[in-house]
């Protein structure tokens, strides 16, 4: 395993990260309530999200809780795809969320542009308030001034559905996750400070795989690709792919042998037991299988908080396969531009 002193490392769970959810949910989703109170009689009736990397994983996450507590649609697009293959009917029922932590991600800021100008209610989401190119783009600003981006970029997303759920008569599930928010940052605590070993020792038995399928099913499915694509991807330099639960028997099993390794998110929603009979199918065929269970966190929090809370033992998992492969995760071979994208 590579030595390397971990606070150095720009990449696993930040120290800060509870003290960042707690100063968000206490005065930064204020920004929130005041867009939606200058729209005044203006009704939103279509949300689009449009953003990229883990923060789009982050938008998709938002968009599920949308898709499962309102009939107001929202999609959430990649920069390029929202450009190249612009939806129709974008106009002033409409909110288009831009999300860039840097603010400078050319493709979202362009999308602002577009949305705007069909007449569209634009919010930038990003780190800072000023300097950059969403914000610039943008009618509305909601900056969260934080490092733990995921958990940001969750509770902001969230905000911002449910602000719209809210706007159209409410739904009791939003009601009991907004009554649970206030409790995240002391369980984000005490997962920082229980997940590290657990998520080292998978990580030890993980790095001796060449590559790995992420599964993971309901509302995991954007963290499975965060983590096991992007993350495993960048970070590790492990070759791998993310698949959803429920189309698993639909191709992916046919690869499924001894030898073959797999990681597995399993959550407390409505997609536990298609995800369980993944794990049951696979454990038969082969030994090399890591399960990440958000029921063994004993959160006791909406389970649309289950993205949140197994981001912890994810990130920790990671950071140590990259260690356990003898690789900085954070060294890069092309993000500094030495081969022409």
């Amino acid at each position: 395993m590579l030595d390397i002193d971990t606070t150095t490392i720009d990449f696993l769970v930040t120290g800060t990260m509870a003290d960042e959810a707690e100063h968000l949910l206490t005065t930064g989703l204020a920004q929130v309530d005041r867009v939606f109170s200058s729209l005044g009689a203006r009704r939103i009736e279509r949300v689009v999200f449009v953003a990229c990397g883990s923060p789009l994983c982050a938008c998709q996450t938002a968009a599920m809780l949308m898709a499962q507590c309102s009939t107001v649609p929202c999609t959430a697009y990649s920069g390029w795809d929202f450009l190249d293959h612009t939806p129709a009917g974008i106009g002033a029922t409409t909110l288009v969320v831009g999300v860039s932590d840097s603010g400078n991600t050319e493709e979202v800021a362009k999308s602002l542009v577009a949305a705007r100008a069909a007449g569209a209610v634009t919010i930038a989401v990003t780190k800072d308030a000023t300097g950059n190119r969403v914000v610039d783009a943008a009618e509305h600003v909601v900056a969260y001034g934080g490092s733990a981006i995921w958990v940001l970029h969750c509770l902001v997303g969230y905000a911002i559905v449910m602000a719209v759920i809210d706007s159209h008569g409410g739904h009791p599930e939003i009601d009991a996750l907004r009554a649970d928010l206030p409790k995240l940052p002391a369980l984000l605590r005490r997962l920082v400070a229980e997940q590290e070993a657990p998520s080292k020792e998978r990580a030890a038995r993980a790095a001796q795989w060449p590559f790995a399928y992420t599964v993971a099913g309901g509302n995991l499915v954007p963290l499975g690709y965060k983590e096991g694509v992007i993350t495993m991807l960048e970070f590790t330099w492990t070759h791998g792919a993310a698949l959803n639960a429920s189309e698993f028997r639909h191709g992916p099993l046919e690869v499924v042998e001894k030898g073959v390794p797999y990681v597995f998110m399993l959550g407390t929603d409505g997609s536990r037991h298609t995800t369980q009979r993944c794990i049951d199918f696979v454990t038969k065929l082969t030994d090399e299988v890591v399960v990440f269970d958000a029921a063994e966190l004993r959160t006791g929090l909406h389970k649309a908080l289950d993205p949140i809370a197994l981001f912890v033992p994810l990130e920790y998992f990671y950071l140590y396969l990259s260690l356990g492969k003898n690789h900085n995760p954070d060294d890069r071979r092309y993000y500094g531009g030495l081969v022409e994208y």
